[in-house]
């Protein structure tokens, strides 16, 4: 074996090692990659349903809108999710009853409140409520 080869052959048994060792001893991964973003989230004023909202206009779900929301709080830019939330209604998308947490016996409760006759009306009045950010003409139906 030359010299060249053998130098070679040491120098990729090096930079394999290395990368193995980087690997190995690096930067320990995160048990969730989005903690922050999604502490953030969950420390804010949106709900589930807004979560959905801006996940859909990016093409993700509701735990995605989670982390998008929670970006934009720690970036300093959280003023921009009501904006990202009035486009991601205008491109139509919307929540159902399931998306806001809420139990039939609330359904209940505001068809009462809201003199419907049938607690389905008032699931489809607190889902529009609740895409359109009104979330807390919902809570006053309830009472709290």
């Amino acid at each position: 074996m030359t010299n060249t080869h053998r130098a070679r052959r040491l120098s990729a048994a090096l930079l394999m090692s290395s990368a193995v060792a980087l690997v190995v001893f690096g930067q320990p991964a995160q048990a969730m990659p989005q903690q922050r973003e999604y502490d953030a989230f969950f420390s804010s004023r949106y709900n589930y349903c807004d979560a959905k909202l801006v996940g859909a206009l990016y093409g993700q779900d509701a735990d995605g809108g989670k982390v998008i929301i929670g970006q934009k709080i720690l970036n300093g830019i959280g003023t921009n999710v009501p904006v990202v939330l009035r486009e991601s209604r205008n491109d139509g998308n919307v929540c159902e009853w399931e998306d806001t947490g809420l139990s039939y016996s609330d359904a209940q409760v505001l068809a009462r409140t809201w003199g419907f006759s049938d607690p389905y009306e008032a699931k489809l009045k607190a889902a529009d409520l609740f895409t359109n950010g009104r979330e807390q003409q919902v809570r006053n139906g309830l009472g709290y």
